[in-house]
């Protein structure tokens, strides 16, 4: 029981991080500097860029928590299937 509760809540919060990165406002969120150098006419190959390296800086510590994650329910099974083989 404690482990589907656990994995409930893996999965929920998965999904609200997923919703939050694909909501458009945040999506496209800047810090004011950022937009300030990126306003003019000419840097659009720079706004890609800079999308780009966000995504890809975020990748790094999901992945890294979905490692921890799967890690801590797969001990938690084996945890649960040798108490209940006992």
């Amino acid at each position: 029981m404690r482990l589907r509760r656990s994995a409930c809540i893996v999965v929920g919060l998965g999904f609200a991080i997923g919703v939050a990165a694909a909501w458009p406002e945040s999506a496209e969120a800047q810090c004011a500097m950022c937009r300030r150098a990126l306003s003019d006419g000419e840097a659009g190959p720079l706004i890609a860029a800079l999308r780009s390296g966000i995504l890809f800086l975020l990748a790094v510590p999901i992945a890294t928590f979905g490692t921890i994650a799967w890690y801590a329910v797969r001990g938690q099974r084996s945890v649960e299937s040798a108490s209940t083989d006992q």
